[in-house]
């Protein structure tokens, strides 16, 4: 599925219609651009949080807050001060 645009004064791209409606994004809506191997990516926002979501789930007990232990890090070395 290939499609193009043109870059309009002051940088401002359009994400062709086609695109919108496949990774139905509404207008307001955040995407996350990123480069690799000279190319540029654009995802949706909802999508790449939802992917490092279930990325640090892989590795962490979900039963277990990280919040909770990051205070508790936090206690601990503040009290070794």
């Amino acid at each position: 599925m290939l499609a193009k645009a043109k870059i309009t004064k002051g940088g401002k791209i359009s994400i062709p219609s086609i695109y919108r409606k496949y990774f139905n994004l509404k207008d307001g809506e955040e995407v996350i651009f990123s480069v690799k191997d000279n190319q540029v990516t654009i995802s949706p926002l909802s999508a790449t949080l939802e992917n490092t979501r279930k990325l640090i789930n892989k590795y962490h007990n979900t039963s277990d807050s990280l919040v909770d232990k990051l205070i508790a890090e936090r206690r601990l070395e503040a009290q070794n001060e």
